[in-house]
Parts: structure tokens; sequence; C-alpha cells
């Protein structure tokens, strides 16, 4: 039985998706009873627990062949540093003595040592924990999300503005969320000697200006890109529900992946859905919505 935490967002959802294409037996775990409802639909079997229940996450990995692990994302109105490695605590403690023959970690481009630079700092030190527990390990680094771009459609529909605290012309690699999954589950089936650190990103890199582009070719509208510099990043961030620590921490994570003042890799994985083929599929639903 393999064990899929975050099968509530995109990247955990097709790592379920494809183990189960795949034919292996999948138990999801979500604090969700109508989204574990909606996973048993499917043939797969779901534990309704909060991932901080140790000892609840700890039962169902003693059952488990192997396991995705995605630590979830902290509310930005909080503080984000903290909560985070609580939630990675809590996972890292439940897998001590666990019997698993391979896992999986969802990590991230940048991922390096750091207490406040949001998930850089959070991902790696989950990484690092992963890796003393004994057991085969494979850990995902995944590029920008696309899927990061969704939540600026509303201003683009009300005012034909993208804001973005990434320069608007530099190429950045992105990556489809579905398309980290569907990596993740394969590196999950595959044999247990196939471990070690991988990167994954889209087929090509893209600058902001060209996700406005995208944009407006899929929405029907003119979108016009709003640089936020660097000396506003911290007053975009507070504008958008974060608190004063979660601010700090996203702008420096910013500061850093701007700067690119991380190890890039040298032949990623490239995922097959371009950033068009992407938001084809995604901006129409929120726009409906």
């Amino acid at each position: 039985m393999y064990v899929v935490l975050g099968a509530g967002g995109h990247v955990g959802a097709a790592v379920a998706n494809t183990l189960l294409a795949l034919g292996h037996s999948v138990t999801v775990v979500t604090r969700s009873a109508a989204k574990a409802a909606a996973w048993q639909h499917k043939n797969a079997a779901a534990a309704v627990l909060d991932i901080h229940n140790t000892q609840a996450l700890k039962t169902v990995f003693k059952y488990a062949k192997r396991a995705f692990l995605l630590n979830p994302p902290a509310a930005v109105g909080g503080n984000t540093d903290v909560l985070e490695r609580q939630s990675v605590h809590a996972i890292l403690s439940a897998l001590r003595g666990a019997a698993l023959e391979k896992i999986v970690v969802q990590s991230t481009y940048g991922a390096q040592v750091g207490a406040h630079c949001a998930d850089l700092g959070v991902l790696y030190e989950f990484e690092q924990g992963a890796q003393q527990l004994g057991i085969p390990l494979c850990c995902v680094r995944a590029a920008y999300y696309m899927s990061n771009w969704c939540a600026a459609v509303p201003q683009v529909l009300a005012n034909g503005v993208l804001s973005s605290v990434l320069p608007a012309t530099v190429p950045v690699a992105m990556v489809a969320p579905h398309d980290v999954g569907q990596f993740a589950a394969h590196l999950l089936a595959a044999p247990v000697e196939q471990v070690g650190t991988y990167f994954i990103e889209g087929p090509k890199h893209y600058t902001p200006a060209e996700v406005a582009h995208n944009m407006e070719q899929v929405l029907g509208r003119s979108v016009q890109v709003n640089e936020v510099p660097p000396e506003a990043w911290l007053s975009y961030y507070r504008s958008h529900g974060f608190s004063e620590q979660a601010a700090h921490s996203y702008a420096h994570m910013t500061e850093i992946f701007v700067a690119n003042r991380y190890a890039q890799p040298d032949a990623p994985h490239k995922g097959a859905t371009s950033l068009m083929h992407y938001m084809r599929a995604a901006l129409p639903p929120l726009v409906a919505g």
C-alpha cells in the first residue's frame, strides 16, 4: 500500500491518480471527509486525520509499503516559519520506526539552509530530516509552479494588470504541478535502488511578460505586467494578507530566487506541459467560478 500526503492539492492528487493508474493500492491522508469520499470513489482508501496527530499518522505508515511526503503550506496570515516546521516535525516523527521500502519528499528549487527564507529553508530541513531516517529516499525539487499565477486572475480580470515580484523580462524555470506529481509517482514506484535528488521543470523557461501574453490569449483581454520592485516587496506581501513575519520570510525567499543564489540543476527532468497548455486548462474554470 502506498500512502500519499497532500492529495487535496495539485501535486499530491497527481501522485495518487498516477499510482492508481499504475495499479497500486493507494491510501490518501486528508483532513476532509468530503475529499476522502471523493478518493474512495476512485478506489483509493483514505485516512481522515490531521498530520499533526503523530500517533494516527504513525499508524497509517505502519501498514504502508512506500510513501509520498508533502509538507502542507501554512496560512500566510500566521508565522509560517514556525508552523511549517511544526508540520515537518510531525511527519518525520510519525515516520521514525516505520518499515517503509522507500519514500519520496516533495521539495523545491533553491532549497537551502535558512531559518527565515520560507519554503527554501523549511523544505531543506525536510530533506535533511528524511535522509536521517535511513529509508531509501528520493527528493523531488520542483521549479516555480505555473499554478502560482492563478491567484492573479481576479486582478487581471478586474483591471488587466498582472503584478509580479519577479522581473518581467527574466526567464524563470516553471513547471505544471501535475507534471511534478506524475514524476514523483514514477520515482516512488521505481526500484528501491533508484534514489537521490531530482529536479523537474517545464519544457522551457518563461518570463512574467510571457505569462501575461499567455493570459491575454486565454482570457481574451489585454494584460500588462506590473513589476513590483524589491523595495516594495514587503508592502506587496502585507497587502495580500501576509503576517509581518511571513512577509519578511517570503521577501527574503524572493530575493534569493531573483538573484539565483541557489544551485542550478545540470540536467533537470523536463515536464511535458507548456505554460500555454497549462493556462488553457487552468484559467477558464477560475473565470467561470
